[in-house]
C-alpha cells in the first residue's frame, strides 16, 4: 500500500463530493422538530445499530469457539479410533 494515499483508498467506500453535500431540505423543518431532537433520534439509532451488531459479534465468537471445541474433540476421537 505505499503511494497510495488514505483518500485514494477510502474513494471507493465514500460518496463523491458533490452527493456529501448537505441539502436545503435536510435542514427544512428543523426549526419545528428541533435539530437536537433530530440528532439524538439519529444516535440512539446509531447506537441501537452498533448494540445489534456488537450482539451478532459476539454470537459469532461463542459459536466459533463451540466449533473449534467440537473440531478439536472430533480430531482426538480419530486420533484414538486410529490408533486402536
Amino acid at each position: 500500500m505505499k503511494g497510495v494515499s488514505l483518500e485514494e483508498r477510502l474513494a471507493a467506500h465514500v460518496p463523491t463530493m458533490t452527493s456529501r453535500r448537505p441539502l436545503r431540505r435536510a435542514f427544512a423543518g428543523s426549526h419545528t422538530r428541533g435539530l437536537r431532537a433530530r440528532i439524538e433520534r439519529q444516535l440512539d439509532d446509531a447506537v441501537q445499530i452498533f448494540e445489534l451488531d456488537r450482539l451478532l459479534y459476539d454470537i459469532e465468537v461463542e459459536a466459533q469457539r463451540e466449533w473449534l471445541r467440537r473440531l478439536a474433540a472430533f480430531d482426538a476421537y480419530c486420533a484414538k479410533r486410529d490408533r486402536g
